[in-house]
């Protein structure tokens, strides 16, 4: 499999996957050697990757459960989003506490839009789930539509009044220039080919419109330490593990320009990674996988879990 980036096929091992499925009965984590881009490789092919999207929605894949939230939660969700985003109609409230909840709403959600007021722009998502940003930015007077290949995703967010479409992003029929913003939330890590996404994202969205992308860091120091054991991993769904930097030139060549980023953040606090290793292996390999992971944060500055870029197309 060539890399999505350089289209290189040379690559060096970074770990190897038990996996029935794949010949020889493993798959595994490479690198390019040119471009540094991380792959899964081998991959299932078109024909059974979508058993096992149908098996991690039976166990609530989180893309596809639908909101669970209590409606005083969710009004807690909305009021620290606004506190990013600055929707019009903003409450007084949400404003004088904005400098505090936008703050966390950057750390704590991996997608966040700033709407600054505005009212009537169009947002597309790309592997829209059941909608919930989607849901969001309509409360907020933003026209939305999402895509998935989830029928069940489709259905349920058009339940909650979003224009979702069934299929791949080619073969909605969108018309060409008709986004504000567009939004891959982990899921341009899931699409076989990241380029034929990204130069229809590169047709649909209007100039000055911005893509706001969402993917696993495969940069990330959790990823080297835990490998099979890392919550980003997610095999065999994920095909990419990107870094800022390849990122950022694959979205250069589609006419797209980081404004913001690309950054990492990791949220799983530490003491959590250490009471889950406590419990799996007891208290001296925690200390130890604990120490190791601030160690190596402290000399990686790109080394959260999620890698978050927004992009201007030009």
């Amino acid at each position: 499999m060539d890399c999505a980036v350089c289209g290189t096929r040379d690559s060096s091992l970074v770990f190897r996957i038990p996996f029935a499925d794949a010949p020889g009965g493993a798959s595994a984590v490479v690198q390019c050697k040119q471009c540094g881009l991380r792959r899964l490789d081998p991959r299932p092919g078109p024909t059974k990757i979508g058993g096992y999207y149908g098996a991690a929605a039976g166990d609530g894949y989180n893309a596809y459960v639908g909101r669970k939230r209590s409606p005083k939660k969710q009004a807690i969700w909305n009021f620290l989003r606004d506190g990013y985003s600055h929707p019009a109609q903003q409450s007084i409230l949400s404003r004088v506490a904005s400098p505090l909840t936008g703050l966390f709403a950057s750390w704590a959600f991996d997608i966040n839009v700033a709407l600054d007021r505005r009212e009537g722009l169009s947002a597309l998502e790309v592997g829209a789930g059941y909608g919930d940003i989607l849901i969001y930015l309509r409360e907020r007077g933003c026209q939305t539509a999402g895509t998935d290949l989830s029928e069940a995703a489709v259905a349920k967010g058009r339940e909650y009044g979003i224009d979702m479409r069934y299929g791949h992003l080619k073969d909605v029929g969108l018309p060409s220039g008709s986004f504000d913003i567009a939004i891959m939330c982990h899921s341009l890590e899931h699409v076989p080919q990241p380029r034929v996404e990204l130069a229809e994202l590169s047709r649909l969205v209007k100039k000055g419109g911005r893509l706001h992308i969402a993917v696993p860091n495969g940069h990330a120091v959790r990823m080297d330490q835990d490998q099979l054991e890392w919550a980003h991993l997610s095999h065999p769904l994920h095909f990419w593990y990107f870094d800022g930097e390849n990122l950022a030139r694959l979205l250069h060549e589609y006419g797209f320009e980081p404004v913001i980023g690309p950054k990492t953040t990791t949220r799983h606090h530490a003491l959590n990674a250490w009471r889950d290793q406590f419990r799996k292996r007891g208290v001296g390999p925690a200390t130890r996988v604990l120490l190791n992971f601030l160690k190596a944060s402290m000399s990686r500055s790109d080394g959260g879990d999620v890698l978050r870029v927004v992009a201007e197309r030009r």
